[in-house]
């Protein structure tokens, strides 16, 4: 086995295209559900790590009774300030998450092929494995390119997007397994 297929290894795959696969079905059959959960997931991760950043720096400081360091009030307003904004305009980062979803199903769909082509050293791979990930590419630029576009729809073709991802992976990993074991 190459170094490609090491470090695409069958169970990282298989665990890859099991996860891509659920959460892709999740954004693509409860849109705006999901996309609000993660928006929200998001304030929750920054006000709750700005708390603890805080929380432990205000520890640390009585400990050894010196001022907080201007580095740590910096990071912890930053975290603080940032995720009230995500809270109390979410839609405004639903916006965002667009460009977001966009680029990781092109790095995705790019890596992917990558992944394909390095395979093919190993193993015959038809030029039909690549459909999926190139399809994937052109969702993630048209994702990337369309701000004006509903943020249910474009949830909705990144979920389906994702959903194919994990399928193609899982496919991949099954005709690479029936290669390899011949």
């Amino acid at each position: 086995m190459g170094f490609g297929y090491y470090v695409t290894g069958r169970t990282t795959s298989v665990t890859r295209g099991i996860v891509t696969l659920i959460m892709g079905c999740c954004l693509l059959f409860w849109p705006g559900f999901t996309a609000g959960l993660i928006v929200k997931l998001i304030a929750g991760f920054l006000l709750t790590i700005g708390f603890i950043t805080l929380f432990t720096a205000i520890m640390a400081a009585s400990k050894s009774n010196s001022p907080l360091p201007v580095i740590v009030i910096i990071n912890v307003v930053v975290y603080l300030v940032f995720g009230l904004l995500v809270f109390l305009f979410p839609n405004f980062f639903l916006g965002l998450i667009a460009f977001l979803f966009g680029a990781v199903l092109l790095i995705a769909g790019i890596s992917q092929i990558i992944g394909l082509y390095q395979g093919s050293r190993y193993s015959p791979i038809s030029g039909g494995m690549y459909v999926i990930p190139v399809a994937i590419v052109v969702c993630g630029i048209a994702l990337f390119f369309s701000p004006r576009a509903s943020t249910e729809m474009l949830t909705m073709i990144f979920g389906a997007s994702i959903a194919l991802y994990g399928i193609s992976e899982l496919a991949a990993v099954w005709k690479l397994r029936n290669r390899t074991e011949a």
